[in-house]
């Protein structure tokens, strides 16, 4: 089973102060994009603070955003078509669990909110900005 506290993650520094689980993205060098990392690390942290009551609630950190998941393409479009509405299904999988996580879910975004970090705090309970803090699709 997966401890979201004492777990290295590649996209994500986790800590936990006063009942308040801190998830912070922490590639500002890469703009923190949301590499295949990412996607697999925020529901596996998200659902191990949730399903195990390890928190009163969930601070979400965005700064900066972007990023890409890319797949592999074959020729015929049909298949590509079918694969892109199966990666799609799986990376709103993915930001699902911020939104059925059972405890309050409020993310800060400082400075760019960018391509997916949209879709990502559009999926948290509560949105706090910095004054610099700006969205782009």
């Amino acid at each position: 089973m997966t401890d979201a506290f004492s777990t290295e993650w590649t996209c994500f520094d986790v800590s936990l102060d006063s009942g308040v689980a801190h998830i912070q993205l922490k590639r500002p060098e890469a703009m923190n994009s949301m590499i295949r990392e990412f996607w697999n690390e925020l529901p596996l942290i998200v659902r191990d603070i949730d399903h195990n009551a390890r928190a009163r609630a969930i601070d979400l950190a965005v700064f900066g955003g972007g990023g890409s998941t890319s797949q592999n393409q074959v020729q015929d479009r049909h298949i590509n078509a079918e694969q892109q509405r199966h990666h799609i299904l799986w990376l709103q999988d993915c930001f699902g669990c911020l939104d059925d996580a059972r405890i309050p879910v409020i993310v800060a975004i400082q400075g760019g909110c960018i391509g997916g970090a949209v879709d990502m705090t559009s999926a948290c309970d509560i949105r706090y900005c910095s004054a610099d803090a700006f969205f782009v699709i």
